[in-house]
C-alpha cells in the first residue's frame, strides 16, 4: 500500500510530534511504500539518514510550526492512504477538502494534542480550522491517540463519546537498546560530570525540551521557580542539588535571566542541545526526571519513557495523558499542574529518600520493558493497515 504522511515537524526539526511520526513512519515503511510530506523547517533539512523518502516543502504561508502546503494536493493521488498527524494547522484544512471532494480516500488523523497555551498570533492559521474540524474528524477513518484518558479531556471529547469505536489508543514507543541504565561510574559519564561541574556528592534534577515559544507550555518557568524555593527557603534541608535544563530556542536567555533574578544561577545548568549520541548519558546523570508541564498541550511526553528506560524516576504535572504514561508512587509522582509549591514539595521529599531513587528507578525500567518497547508498540501500528 502507499501512504503519504503529513505532518507539521520532522527530524532534524527537535519535537515529540515529529520524532514520533518518524519512528511510526519507519515501522510502516518494513511493509508499504510511504513518503513523508512536510513543511520546511531550516536550511537544516536532510533526509539522508531515513530509509524512507522526505519531501521538505516549501510552504506558502508559515506561521510557528503551521503551514499552508498546497502543493502536498496534487501528490495525494498517488497514494491509497492519507496518515495526517494532527495538529497541522493550514494544511490539515487542504485533507479536509480533499477528503469531502475524495470520500474513497482512506484517512488515518493521528490526534497527538491540543494548543490551549498558543499564543493568539501563533493560532491565526488555525481559524479557518475551526469550521471544518469536527468535519474532518467525522470524515475519517480511524483516529489514533496516545492516551483515551487525554481524547476524553479534549476537543475531540464529543465526538469521542459519539464514535468510540472509530478511537484507537496506541501509546508511543522507546528503544530500550538505545536507552538503558549505565554504571554510574563509566569514565563517559564521569567525563560529563566534570563538563558541568557537578560534585560527586551532588544530585541532578534533570529537564528536556524545546526552549522556544512553541514549548512555553512546557512549564520551565515553574520549574525554575520550584527549584528556587527548594535550594533557597530557609526550612529546606536539601543541599546539593542542580538543576540541569537541556535543550535550544529563544526562550533560553529568557529562562537564564530567570534564574539570575532567582539567586540560582550557579547551581542551574543550561546544556544547549543534546546530541543523540550523548543523550543516554544525560538520562544516566539524572536522579529524576521532572516535566512540569502547564496545560493540555502536553499529551502524553516521549521523554519520559526515555528517562524511565534508563532506571530514572520521573516527576510530571498531573494532566489528562501523561498521567496514565506511569503509575503515581510506583515509577515517580504527578504534581499538580502549573504549581510551584506543590512541585517544590514532592521534589525535597523525593530527594530526602535516596532510596526511592532506586525502588522508583527499577520500576520504571520495569515498565517500560513491559509496555513501550517499540517491538511490541510497533505491532498495533501495523495492524492498523
Amino acid at each position: 500500500m502507499k501512504i503519504a504522511i503529513i505532518v507539521s515537524t520532522f527530524p532534524p526539526y527537535k519535537g515529540g510530534m515529529g520524532n514520533s511520526a518518524a519512528e511510526i513512519t519507519r515501522i510502516l515503511s518494513l511493509e508499504h511504500d510511504v513518503m513523508v510530506f512536510t513543511s520546511r523547517q531550516s536550511e537544516e533539512t536532510n533526509s539522508d539518514n531515513f530509509s524512507f523518502p522526505v519531501e521538505y516543502l516549501q510552504p506558502n504561508w508559515q506561521i510557528g510550526n503551521g503551514a499552508i502546503l498546497w502543493s502536498v494536493w496534487s501528490r495525494l493521488k498517488e497514494f491509497d492512504l492519507i496518515y495526517l498527524h494532527y495538529p497541522f494547522y493550514g494544511t490539515a484544512e487542504i485533507i479536509w477538502l480533499y477528503k469531502f471532494l475524495h470520500p474513497q480516500k482512506k484517512l488515518i488523523i493521528h490526534f497527538h494534542m491540543d494548543t490551549p497555551g498558543l499564543a493568539w498570533d501563533k493560532k491565526i492559521l488555525s481559524w479557518p480550522l475551526l469550521l471544518v474540524k469536527n468535519s474532518l474528524m467525522k470524515k475519517a477513518d480511524k483516529i489514533i491517540t496516545a492516551s483515551l484518558d487525554y481524547t476524553a479531556h479534549s476537543s475531540l471529547k464529543k465526538i469521542w463519546q459519539k464514535q468510540p469505536a472509530k478511537f484507537i489508543e496506541i501509546p508511543f514507543g522507546v528503544h530500550l537498546e538505545k536507552f538503558h541504565v549505565l554504571p554510574h561510574d563509566i569514565p563517559a559519564l564521569m567525563s560529563l560530570r566534570e563538563r558541568y561541574h557537578i560534585g560527586n556528592k551532588d544530585r541532578v534534577v534533570m529537564f528536556l525540551g524545546g526552549l522556544d515559544e512553541a514549548h512555553k507550555f512546557k512549564g520551565v518557568q515553574v520549574l525554575l521557580e520550584a527549584f528556587a524555593l527548594l535550594i533557597n527557603a530557609p526550612e529546606t534541608k536539601v543541599k546539593n542539588v542542580k538543576l540541569l535544563i537541556c535543550g535550544e530556542g529563544n526562550m533560553r536567555s529568557v529562562y537564564q535571566d530567570v534564574a539570575h533574578s532567582l539567586n540560582i544561577k550557579s547551581e542551574v545548568i543550561f546544556t544547549g542541545r543534546v546530541s543523540d549520541d550523548e543523550l543516554i548519558l544525560h538520562y544516566n546523570l539524572a536522579d529524576i526526571f521532572v516535566l512540569p508541564s502547564v496545560d493540555n498541550s502536553e499529551a502524553f511526553g516521549l521523554v519520559l519513557l526515555e528517562a524511565m528506560a534508563c532506571g530514572v524516576p520521573v516527576m510530571a504535572s498531573n494532566l489528562p495523558g501523561v498521567r496514565s504514561v506511569f503509575e503515581n508512587g510506583n515509577q515517580g509522582y504527578t504534581v499538580a499542574p502549573n504549581s510551584v509549591r506543590h512541585l517544590r514539595r514532592k521534589l525535597e521529599e523525593f530527594l530526602k529518600h535516596p532510596q526511592t531513587r532506586w525502588k522508583m528507578g527499577r520500576a520504571a525500567r520495569e515498565l517500560v520493558e513491559k509496555k513501550y518497547s517499540w517491538d511490541k508498540v510497533g505491532g498495533h501500528f501495523k495492524s492498523l493497515i
